[in-house]
């Protein structure tokens, strides 16, 4: 037997506002974004993010636990990707609307603006 459509809406909604608050997170979206166009270290995040280290590594576990991204050993480094295909078509979507999305990288590292700034300005 199926469940109610009102029951399967319900879980939809909570699933798609849980997606929604993990992503709202201007580090975290800067991240995905990042992640989007190339793999990258933390150090290489770091640098073209302007996130400093303590910040962007319990971004990248709350993006690691949630299954959005994962990281491979490569040396002494860890390097990550978007592994969650529902953040590939949320961000493609943003993109979409918010230009600058598409630029992360060339604005970090022309201007170095605040993650705020550099989002959606």
């Amino acid at each position: 037997m199926t469940r109610p459509i009102s029951t399967r809406i319900c879980r939809s909604v909570s699933e798609a506002s849980d997606l929604l608050k993990l992503i709202a997170n201007a580090n975290r979206l800067a991240i995905a974004c990042y992640l989007l166009e190339r793999e990258a270290s933390v150090s290489a995040l770091e640098f073209e993010l302007d996130i400093p280290q303590p910040t962007l590594s319990q971004q990248l576990s709350e993006l690691r636990a949630a299954g959005v991204i994962e990281g491979r050993r490569e040396g002494k480094a860890v390097v990550y990707r978007v592994v969650d295909p529902r953040i590939v078509t949320l961000v493609q979507t943003l993109r979409g609307f918010y230009a600058d999305l598409s630029d992360v990288t060339g604005k970090a590292r022309m201007g170095r603006l605040p993650l705020d700034q550099m989002m959606f300005d």
